[in-house]
């Protein structure tokens, strides 16, 4: 199990939290998501609920991935984080919150390393995240393709940046990410093939530095007073000069 220094960490740097629900947020699942999009759509302005699809799975991604990976490859303690052990709570203030039904945790034998880091990223992915899409992409029509680019830009930020900027001390931090975004077979993800393995490209722009540029957009420059496009957006005039360069130097 998670030590109480384990768990407090998480939930004061993550979207874990070990509150109740408050009685006036709204609970995301499948079955009132209509009626999320609807209110979410209204609160944020949004022009379209395509707009607002793209902008709450953004949110719910982040919610969910950073606690659930950050234990899985620092702690070695793997949470279940499918759709039927956890929800995510939208509050009226627009925060998201990460609620854990059944806070136990999964360890693993010498040597069975790998099969457990499948049983845990499939309750995140195939059970819980890739189950979302289906149901934002029935309703609003959104490609999938961006949903899963969402996902992909916090498990970059997480393994890239967050876990190399505490300097964690982690063995498995260069395994794990390569495995999620290169190797994970497509039945982790509840797919025939790894959604997160093409999402970006990478370019050598004008002054040799390399960037990853995203495929899609996530639309959010759309909503009122969001800035013109993100850093890594295709869209963005700064990211045009694309010659294309291999990923390699990521896991290093």
């Amino acid at each position: 199990m998670l030590n109480d220094v384990e768990l407090q960490f998480l939930i004061n740097n993550s979207a874990l939290t070990s509150e109740a629900a408050a009685e006036d947020s709204w609970l995301v699942n499948r079955e009132n998501l209509s009626i999320v999009i609807d209110d979410l759509t209204e609160r944020l302005q949004s022009p379209q609920r395509v707009i607002t699809a793209a902008q709450l799975s953004k949110n719910y991604s982040f919610a969910l991935l950073v606690p659930i990976l950050y234990s899985m490859t620092v702690f070695q303690k793997g949470i279940d984080a499918s759709g039927s052990n956890s929800f995510v709570e939208l509050s009226k203030e627009g925060v998201y919150s990460l609620h854990i039904k059944e806070m136990s945790f999964e360890s693993f034998e010498p040597g069975e390393r790998n099969v457990w880091r499948d049983n845990i990223l499939q309750k995140l992915f195939k059970d819980n995240l890739s189950l979302l899409h289906k149901s934002l992409s029935t309703l609003t029509k959104i490609p999938e393709s961006i949903l899963w680019e969402n996902v992909a830009s916090y498990i970059y930020w997480l393994y890239e940046f967050r876990l190399r900027q505490e300097d964690t001390v982690s063995p498995f931090i260069s395994e794990d990410f390569r495995y999620i975004v290169m190797d994970a077979p497509g039945s982790v993800f509840g797919k025939d093939y790894n959604p997160i393995k093409n999402c970006f490209k990478f370019i050598e722009k004008e002054d040799k530095t390399i960037v990853r540029i995203r495929k899609t957009c996530c639309l959010t420059y759309k909503l009122p007073g969001s800035p013109v496009f993100c850093g890594d957006c295709r869209l963005n005039p700064v990211n045009k000069y694309d010659t294309a360069c291999k990923p390699t130097h990521i896991f290093g």
